[in-house]
């Protein structure tokens, strides 16, 4: 049962952290610019590699509510992920 949170737990994370810059890549696909689905590539693992630094960072720092910093740290990443890979999509269709 315990494994079955677990993947529950980081499911729901990729969702959240990769939700948001998967929704704006296909809306760009559905416009007719694939650049959005390129530039993934860099900003996925950017967006996981600042969410786990963020997290382990709350968890270190000795604040009180580490869980709910690591949620909003979380959905914040994702949501910068998405206006990023936005500007970059828009950029390089302006090319």
């Amino acid at each position: 049962m315990r494994i079955i949170l677990i993947l529950v737990a980081v499911l729901a994370f990729l969702i959240a952290l990769w939700g948001p810059p998967l929704m704006v890549a296909r809306k760009y696909w559905l416009r007719e610019n694939p650049w959005a689905f390129r530039n993934l590539r860099f900003v996925l693992p950017a967006q996981l590699i600042t969410a786990v630094t963020l997290a382990f960072a709350a968890e270190f720092s000795g604040l009180r509510n580490p869980a709910a910093i690591m949620a909003a740290t979380t959905i914040l990443t994702g949501l910068l992920g998405a206006g990023l890979l936005a500007l970059l999509a828009v950029w390089s269709a302006r090319r």
